[in-house]
C-alpha cells in the first residue's frame, strides 16, 4: 500500500469479493453516508442496502452491497457482507426482470411480513441496479 491510500477489502461468507488500495470509499450506513479517505479515525459501522463507491488510481468503481459491517482502522477499510457484487458482475437485464417482479408482488401482499420480505428483496434489486446504472454513467455508457 503506498502512502495516501486506503487498503479496501469487501468479503462475503463465499469470497474475497474485492481486495486492493484506492484512495477513497463511499458507502451508506444504516444512518447516513459517509467517505473514508486515508488517515481516517478507527470506525465500525453498519451499511444500509446500498452501493458502496471507491476511487482507485483512475476511476471510481462500484459494489452493490447487501447491508453488513465496515470497519476502518489504520488505513484498512474492510467491508463484511452476507452479499456484495461488483458492478462488473451484475446482470443488468436480471436485476431488472427481478425488480419488475418484486414490485408487482409487492403491491399484491397483505400480510406485514410478507410485505417486508418483498421491500427488502425491492431494496436488493434496486441496489443492484443502482450500482450499474452508476458505473454507465461514469463511464460515459448508455444513458436512459
Amino acid at each position: 500500500m503506498t502512502a495516501g491510500t486506503l487498503n479496501l477489502k469487501i468479503i462475503t461468507p463465499d469470497r474475497i469479493v474485492f481486495e486492493a488500495p484506492v484512495k477513497q470509499v463511499t458507502a451508506r450506513a444504516v444512518d447516513g453516508e459517509l467517505t473514508i479517505l486515508p488517515e481516517h479515525e478507527p470506525l465500525v459501522t453498519a451499511l444500509a442496502i446500498d452501493i458502496v463507491e471507491f476511487k482507485g488510481e483512475s476511476s471510481f468503481d462500484t459494489a452493490a452491497v447487501i447491508g453488513g459491517v465496515m470497519e476502518v482502522q489504520d488505513n484498512n477499510v474492510t467491508i463484511v457482507s452476507n452479499v456484495a457484487e461488483l458492478d462488473t458482475e451484475i446482470d443488468e437485464a436480471r436485476a431488472n426482470q427481478a425488480k419488475a417482479r418484486l414490485e408487482a408482488e409487492r403491491t399484491q401482499k397483505t400480510d406485514k411480513i410478507d410485505v417486508q420480505v418483498a421491500e427488502m428483496a425491492l431494496s436488493r434489486a434496486m441496489a443492484r441496479l443502482k450500482a450499474v446504472e452508476l458505473t454507465k454513467r461514469r463511464k460515459g455508457g448508455h444513458n436512459r
